[in-house]
């Protein structure tokens, strides 16, 4: 098997639609690997789980979390997969500060809104 579950890839869809996304799935059978897109040049497949041959994919090297753009993409992956407490983590790292608890309990306080890309939780 060459690729796990959560491994970063780029390739080519049967359709001939160039994909960027990570692995939810692997069928080591059948050689079909299951990867959420977030990137395409087919705007409608943004999002979705599309199934692609293990051999038209290629593996990517995993970025540093250091890189302010590589956090804001993590930021719009874990608001598109609903990961609330992912997007705290990141949006704590983004700000450069710990997680503190409010004397209430509310949790962190953001100043200002995440520019999410993915055009998900867009404001009316």
């Amino acid at each position: 098997m060459r690729f796990e579950v959560s491994d970063w890839v780029q390739g080519k869809t049967v359709d001939g639609e160039f994909i960027h996304g990570y692995i939810e799935t692997v069928d080591a059978q059948k050689g079909i690997a299951r990867v959420r897109v977030v990137q395409s040049d087919n705007e409608e497949a943004v999002g979705r789980v599309i199934g692609v041959r293990e051999s038209w994919l290629r593996s990517l090297p995993v970025n540093p979390l250091a890189d302010k753009n590589n956090v804001e993409s993590l930021i719009d992956i874990a608001l598109a997969t609903y990961d609330e407490a992912w997007f705290n983590e990141l949006t704590d790292r983004l700000n450069g500060t710990k997680r503190k608890n409010s004397k209430n309990g509310d949790g962190i306080r953001l100043n200002g809104r995440p520019n999410n890309r993915l055009g998900l939780f867009e404001k009316k």
